[in-house]
């Protein structure tokens, strides 16, 4: 069965489409991702998935359940982290637990149990007593994470769930959402750090302007880079530089941060020569050929990064 049906999904604020008619299913089992830049539809999509807001057109199911029709039986089977933490700063991490446990309907013995379980699993269980607005940024994300998991839901919508955390607290939420997953419970979740969606994923959409312009695999979605090579060339930067390498014919694609250029080329001999000869008054420092990530998959189908 599938956990997610979407068929034609579409939403619009004032004239502006945040969602243009969208189609996808997400099995159940599975960790599947919207994989996009701010602005693409992703929160949009989940939103409306969670019945927080209406669609303009179009139809979605969770386990069977329309969103527009059966949100009650709905918000029962679903877990949801969303992209701003909800949780009142005022209580401590286990009051926060106790007093979502009660919207949950939980009684408060298996609240309390459930709870400190999560609390062990997620290394917080000797700061449950704390006030949570003296926690981190990463504390605060597992702590609601446990509340989203609290009442054991069969899908588990995480939006952005590790954005502004230090790579250690993000692969600590990674594991932990693989453990889960493990157990079970179907993910969705929406971000925009390719590497979260390569190393968490059995399959990702990306989205862009509202429309899902990609899906499948992360390995497979990366084969569609097999006609192109991608250089990583270290050097001095100048202005000069990118114009340099552009007049190259075959170049595709240039990114440039830190120092550090990134381009994607298209696959023939001689290529690599042509482009050393129009730098090579420059310091380069390195030359390598690098593997494509998802964020390369974007730049080829799109033309910009993820991250602009």
């Amino acid at each position: 069965m599938n956990a997610i049906s979407i068929e034609n999904l579409r939403k619009e604020y004032d004239g502006i489409v945040a969602v243009d008619g969208i189609s996808f299913s997400v099995e159940e089992g599975e960790i599947f991702a919207l994989l996009g830049p701010n602005g693409a539809g992703k929160t949009t999509t989940v939103r409306i998935l969670t019945c927080q807001i209406k669609a303009n057109g179009g139809a979605a199911k969770i386990f069977g359940y329309d969103v527009n029709k059966d949100c009650s039986k709905i918000r029962r089977i679903i877990g949801i982290m969303p992209q701003e933490t909800s949780l009142n700063e005022l209580l401590t991490a286990e009051q926060n637990i106790l007093f979502y446990g009660m919207l949950y309907d939980l009684p408060v013995k298996e609240a309390k149990k459930r709870g400190e379980e999560l609390l062990e699993a997620m290394g917080l269980f000797h700061r449950k007593d704390e006030l949570v607005k003296n926690f981190s940024g990463g504390m605060k994300q597992r702590l609601s994470l446990i509340i989203a998991l609290l009442h054991k839901p069969k899908i588990l919508f995480l939006d952005e769930p590790t954005t502004g955390l230090d790579p250690q607290a993000r692969r600590h939420i990674w594991d932990f959402i693989k453990e889960i997953n493990n157990e079970g419970t179907t993910i969705f979740l929406t971000t925009h750090y390719m590497e979260e969606a390569d190393y968490l994923c059995d399959r990702v959409a990306i989205m862009d302007n509202g429309k899902i312009i990609a899906l499948d695999t992360p390995a497979k979605l990366k084969s569609m880079m097999e006609r192109e090579k991608i250089l990583r060339i270290e050097m001095d930067y100048d202005e000069g530089v990118i114009e340099a390498i552009k007049n190259v014919d075959g170049v595709k694609q240039i990114s440039d941060e830190d120092g550090i250029i990134k381009i994607i080329v298209e696959d023939r001999k001689g290529l690599l020569l042509d482009i050393i000869r129009n730098i090579s008054d420059r310091n380069i420092k390195s030359i390598a050929t690098v593997e494509p990530t998802l964020e390369d998959v974007f730049i080829t189908l799109t033309g910009k990064r993820l991250r602009d």
